[in-house]
């Protein structure tokens, strides 16, 4: 147990002391802060002189058969976020011809009677929000003046426009409703826990495979196989790597933190606020472990079978295929959680981690089928492990060129004979 712990602490404490890793996870922690605040920070290196606080300008063109003049009360809402003009001076095309001069940001023209209203926006902007808010302006304007022209009081307005007390129960007595907020606290953590296992096969399984395969190059596995048991030493670089992974991790949600409170952003009291976001974060937890063992273990395996580092990417590229074949099937079922090719393939251990955690985050998991899963997924990973044990024994002792089938056949055959 001795030499378990001492290859536990010198993987871990080798990888996380080393320059390329201290400074892999500082700029990843930086690109992620300043993606999150991408737009704070263009905003800031900007050339455009225009004060963020005055509105964009719209002159107003209202050729409508309308008794209320629809330009001069659009230009007299103070709540929208533009500032509209009822334009008099001329036509359409008098407006557009000022618009190109910069004394308006944009046209908007009226046409046709309150009923079957039509409105063009004439502009360059390159937000599609902007004409949504600009539709919804109109469209309560045009309410207005029907709502007017049907001469109806205000307790007959106040009735059309009251709201619905709209209220969602679950069917069953312990069952669940999905609001809007808890869908998006979801969707984002399954977004999250998918690009980490993604991450973890990449990196870590990467970095398992390539450091056996390092010290078999330079003959160093020699003089730790003849003073530490090679199944202890797996077992040993899988938590020591394990535990650098938790680290990485670890740095990548502080980053998303700190992004979140330089944005000020209400979203993270959102994502970490309430009762099903615990039992979420749980759940990742014990899939995110769980996963790492399954594909750790197989690095393991790969990288015992190869003598050159320069092999390794060509061992642990199946793996990688996996991963990437669960990465883009978890992305497809984000907006699909329920369709039964996700259902089935949640229960292949390789794809588990990923899809188990979409279906639970996404829709409704029996609690039956989620322990039957986890189960499956547990023995797959002792069955893993204990196989990528076998192979990783006589593994470390073979020198030539890589051959998968050839490769696990002689590993096995060596590890009989070193019983």
């Amino acid at each position: 147990m001795n030499n378990f712990w001492i290859t536990v602490t010198h993987t871990a404490g080798k990888r996380i002391r080393s320059k390329a890793f201290i400074w892999s996870t500082v700029i990843t922690m930086l690109l992620i802060i300043g993606m999150m605040n991408a737009n704070t920070i263009l905003s800031s290196f900007s050339n455009d002189e225009q004060d963020e606080d005055v509105p964009q300008s719209i002159a107003v063109v209202d050729n409508t058969t309308s008794n209320d003049t629809m330009g001069e009360m659009l230009a007299s809402n103070e709540e929208g976020s533009f500032h509209y003009v009822n334009y008099t001076d001329g036509n359409q095309q008098e407006a557009l011809e000022q618009a190109r001069n910069e004394v308006y940001d944009f046209v908007l023209t009226l046409n046709g009677d309150p009923a079957n209203l039509e409105a063009e926006l004439f502009g360059s902007g390159n937000d599609y929000r902007m004409g949504q808010e600009v539709e919804q302006d109109v469209q309560r304007v045009k309410e207005s003046v029907v709502t007017n022209q049907l001469d109806l009081n205000e307790e007959e307005l106040a009735m059309i426009y009251s709201p619905v007390a709209f209220i969602e129960q679950p069917l069953t007595k312990n069952g669940e409703v999905q609001t809007e907020e808890t869908h998006m606290q979801a969707y984002w953590m399954v977004y999250g826990l998918v690009f980490v296992i993604y991450l973890i096969v990449l990196s870590l399984g990467s970095m398992i495979a390539t450091e056996v395969a390092t010290e078999k190059s330079s003959r160093v596995m020699e003089l730790i196989v003849s003073s530490v048991n090679p199944i202890v030493q797996m077992f040993g670089k899988l938590v020591g790597i394990g535990i650098v992974g938790l680290v990485n991790l670890a740095s990548l949600v502080a980053a998303v933190i700190i992004g979140f409170l330089i944005n000020d952003n209400n979203m993270l009291s959102s994502i970490l606020g309430g009762a099903a976001d615990v039992s979420l974060l749980v759940y990742a937890l014990i899939l995110i472990i769980l996963g790492y063992f399954v594909y750790g273990g197989m690095a393991a395996m790969l990288g015992a079978l190869v003598s050159r580092a320069e092999e390794v990417n060509q061992a642990i590229q199946p793996l990688i295929f996996l991963a990437m074949i669960a990465f883009f099937m978890a992305i497809f079922g984000l907006n699909a959680p329920d369709n039964i090719f996700i259902h089935v393939l949640s229960y292949i251990p390789f794809f588990t981690p990923q899809l188990l955690f979409l279906r639970i985050g996404m829709g409704t998991v029996p609690v039956w089928e989620t322990i039957l899963i986890v189960g499956l997924l547990i023995l797959s990973a002792i069955l893993i492990n204990l196989l990528a044990a076998r192979i990783y024994k006589g593994g470390v002792l073979m020198y030539g060129k890589f051959s998968f089938k050839n490769g696990i056949k002689q590993a096995l055959t060596m590890s009989k004979k070193e019983k």
